[in-house]
């Protein structure tokens, strides 16, 4: 792996983690993402003119496109949700890795099909125990009303929509590579037009909920620097990773370090929202560290 794919997959993972705090800093709310995904869409909007072969794509591409921007929009609220009513030491992680599970089972179910070896599935079960015990403060702390709550609940919302969007933009990607646009133009153009979609999803359902459209009137009210930086960080992140699998040959250290948002995005709310992570909290992080690396390198 080269130096260069590496220091772009670094700054993706710390770009991941900084969005992710400022809507945890800022007003945690969907209409702030919204605002965020609507400043990225229109920074980026000239890397449409890179190729124009998207405009010729067919119609099974755009219900891809649509869905995706649909589930976009349930990763975003749910994150804002949950943001809203839990700290983010605990909430990223979670959001992060349970994808990592939920999408091998969900392409198993869709495309019958089971390639995990068995370094893979230990891998994830370290995963889904450090995802259990992060929300605890210690192992004696357990109770099942600490995971019954409105924040976990809106996390896991989250990680439904991380699932969907995934499978989605792979399929899609597939078809633009389909019609003779390269990997990366695909995935930076692929990108831009997912965040128009979500936009058009996200505001209609923002304008349905009265706490959302107090949220975006004091957003509006403040300085668009915060949400528009955020938005270049959202759409970026997902570009530097696809410039990034240029320069190496195995997609797997890839993947493997953009894992790195976890343990930064805990940092930051430490270090910055000044929140507190136990000692069983940080040997939590650490056990899902580990099995992220299984999963990914071996």
């Amino acid at each position: 792996m080269s130096q260069l794919a590496l220091i772009l997959v670094l700054v993706s993972a710390c770009l991941h983690a900084g969005w992710n705090l400022l809507g945890k800093k800022q007003v945690p709310s969907l209409a702030f993402f919204a605002l965020a995904m609507f400043g990225g869409a229109l920074v980026f909007l000239p890397v449409l003119l890179l190729d124009g072969l998207w405009l010729r794509l067919e119609s099974d591409f755009w219900k891809l496109l649509w869905l995706s921007g649909g589930f976009q929009t349930i990763y975003m609220a749910g994150l804002a949700w949950a943001y809203a009513r839990g700290e983010i030491s605990v909430l990223y992680p979670l959001a992060r890795a349970l994808p990592v599970l939920m999408v091998p089972l969900v392409g198993w179910i869709l495309w019958q099909q089971w390639l995990l070896s068995l370094v893979d599935m230990l891998g994830m079960f370290l995963i889904a125990l450090a995802g259990f015990l992060l929300p605890l403060v210690r192992l004696s702390a357990f109770k099942l009303k600490v995971y019954l709550t409105p924040a976990l609940g809106f996390m896991l919302l989250a990680a439904v929509g991380t699932v969907g969007y995934s499978l989605t933009d792979k399929a899609a990607i597939d078809l633009m590579q389909q019609h003779g646009i390269s990997a990366t133009t695909a995935g930076l153009q692929y990108m831009v037009l997912q965040a128009w979609m979500a936009v058009l999803w996200m505001f209609p359902l923002m304008a349905l909920i009265a706490s959302e459209r107090t949220a975006l009137k004091v957003l509006l009210m403040g300085s668009m620097k915060v949400w528009l930086i955020a938005g270049v960080m959202v759409l970026g992140t997902y570009g530097l990773v696809l410039i990034a699998m240029a320069y190496t040959d195995d997609v797997s250290y890839i993947v493997a370090l953009r894992q790195a948002s976890i343990p930064i995005g805990a940092l930051l709310g430490v270090f910055w929202l000044k929140e507190t992570l136990s000692s069983f909290r940080w040997f939590a992080l650490s056990l899902m560290m580990l099995g992220l690396l299984l999963v990914a390198l071996l």
